[in-house]
């Protein structure tokens, strides 16, 4: 299970903050709010921007090889890549 961040966003997050609303984001789990301030930064981060781009390519595979894919795999996918993401964060920005 993922770990829930700490939310509302302040107006300027940095990377690691970022980093740990991502998958929400790209799941459309965010409010309006949050979810324009992680926009906002990912449009001036290339490195997020990045990271973004590439989470999203690789659920987006697995999707559409394996429709029928139970969520469970993407689920512990994308909770690795949340630890990844919280592991690489001292290297950022």
């Amino acid at each position: 299970m993922r770990r829930r961040p700490q939310l509302p966003l302040p107006p300027e997050p940095d990377c690691q903050q970022v980093g740990a609303v991502l998958q929400s984001y790209l799941d459309g789990e965010l409010g309006p709010d949050d979810a324009g301030i992680v926009a906002a930064h990912l449009e001036h981060c290339q490195r997020c921007e990045i990271e973004s781009a590439t989470v999203s390519k690789v659920i987006s595979v697995i999707r559409r090889q394996r429709p029928d894919l139970d969520p469970a795999p993407i689920a512990r996918l994308t909770g690795f890549i949340d630890e990844l993401e919280r592991e690489g964060t001292d290297t950022r920005e």
